[in-house]
């Protein structure tokens, strides 16, 4: 009965085979029982079955204690440090380093597991594939990826670096010095971790060092975006007294200035400048609210807000939103103020010019002065003057363009009307 049994098992499953599989269907056939009992006892022994192999080297035979100190062998080849290189420097992550440890125990398992812990008959019917097909047994790892990401970022701090922007400076006797924008670079830890996963879980590491490529980080203002400012379009200046109030005018000017505006941008003075807080560094000075005198951080910045507005229209940019103040200011004739406001009111500008414009504020010692460079031939050879009609207390201005002392253009600005200051309120 049994032997039958056998037999039938055998045939059924080894049909497909080749001559090799129509010997061993003899041989299962004539052995029959004893075969069987074979098949027992070599599931029962501490040998791994024959056809088990480890890439490509067979395994089959091997006790638990030689097969272990094979896969050890394996593995001291095979675990060893991370090299990275980058600009002619090297960097080194050890094993140690991020738990990098093989899974030997596993691989002597997985290889002893082939033909046991079935049935009798299906223990020798996976003996007898793995004779024929053969199995294959690999040695697996396991690291600590949240070590991995710090060891990375570690080295992506000493590779990556800020870009810097291009800038323009005004020397003293007014000519223009442009200093190239320097490319950043970044690493990109995430992909190189992933990249790194397989490599570490199957022991397959770079034998040599890893070369990083960080990405390219393009600075805002670039070499190119400077290339065709060739000159100043406009500028003005004005004058106040230092303490906070010249400190509160030095922080805005520095924020507006080496900033570009490209062709169609819209420049706004709140956002470019940010809100005027104590955390921003901003002091207490005099301001307007609700049309009197009163105290508020960030008194003077409409200073700079209406100096760059002179400096916009004599540079013929194209003013969109401007607003004047209560009364008139001390610094700039009238009409020719624009105040601001946290949040409420803002001073806004565009460049309707083919190329890009730079902006340069200096504030030292009680001058102010805005400079809005560009590209002289976007003026087409004009002249700008502001010309002003009517009463200090409602001017009517106008931006008039001149070619050799001929008008080719009169613009309309606007028309403000001043009310006289209100009574302090100390409370207000």
């Amino acid at each position: 009965m049994e032997n039958s049994e056998v037999q039938k098992f055998n045939i059924k499953n080894l049909l497909s085979t080749k001559s090799a599989a129509a010997i061993i269907a003899s041989t299962v056939a004539i052995v029959g029982v004893g075969a069987l009992g074979v098949s027992s006892s070599v599931a029962d022994s501490n040998k791994i079955v024959l056809g088990v192999r480890f890439e490509n080297q067979p395994i089959g035979g091997l006790d638990k204690v030689t097969a272990e100190k094979f896969f050890a062998n394996i593995a001291a080849k095979r675990v060893h440090e991370l090299k990275f290189r980058y600009e002619g420097e090297e960097f080194v992550i050890t094993p140690e380093e991020i738990n990098l440890t093989a899974q030997i125990d596993k691989a002597t398992q997985d290889a002893f597991s082939f033909g046991r812990g079935g049935s009798t008959i299906g223990n020798f019917n996976d003996q007898i594939r793995c004779l024929l097909n053969g199995r294959s047994v690999q040695l697996a790892a396991q690291y600590d990826s949240t070590l991995l990401d710090e060891k990375l970022n570690e080295i992506a701090a000493k590779v990556n670096r800020d870009p810097v922007n291009a800038v323009i400076e005004l020397s003293s006797d007014g000519a223009i010095q442009k200093f190239p924008g320097v490319i950043g670079k970044k690493l990109n830890t995430q992909e190189i971790a992933e990249n790194l996963k397989a490599p570490l879980t199957t022991l397959n590491l770079p034998s040599g060092a890893i070369d990083l490529v960080p990405e390219d980080i393009q600075p805002f203002i670039t070499t190119e975006d400077i290339a065709e400012i060739d000159s100043v379009l406009g500028s003005f200046s004005t004058y106040y007294y230092p303490g906070d109030r010249g400190d509160n005018i030095w922080l805005a000017a520095n924020a507006i200035s080496n900033k570009i505006v490209k062709p169609s941008w819209t420049f706004s003075f709140n956002d470019t400048v940010g809100e005027r807080t104590w955390d921003a560094g901003y002091k207490v000075a005099g301001v307007i609210i609700n049309g009197r005198p009163a105290e508020d951080y960030g008194g003077g910045v409409c200073q700079v807000s209406s100096t760059l507005y002179n400096a916009v229209l004599l540079a013929g940019l194209t003013p969109t939103e401007r607003t004047p103040h209560f009364y008139q200011s001390t610094y700039v004739a009238p009409g020719r103020d624009a105040t601001v406001a946290d949040g409420y009111l803002d001073f806004k500008f565009r460049n309707d010019f083919p190329h890009n414009v730079y902006l340069i504020a200096e504030a030292y010692g009680s001058t102010l002065s805005v400079y809005v460079l560009g590209t002289k031939s976007d003026l087409g050879g004009a002249d700008i003057a502001i010309e002003r009609e009517g009463s200090d207390m409602k001017p009517s201005i106008y931006r008039v363009w001149y070619n050799g002392g001929e008008v080719i253009k009169s613009e309309f600005l606007h028309t403000d009307v001043y009310e006289l200051p209100k009574p302090r309120q100390d409370n207000v």
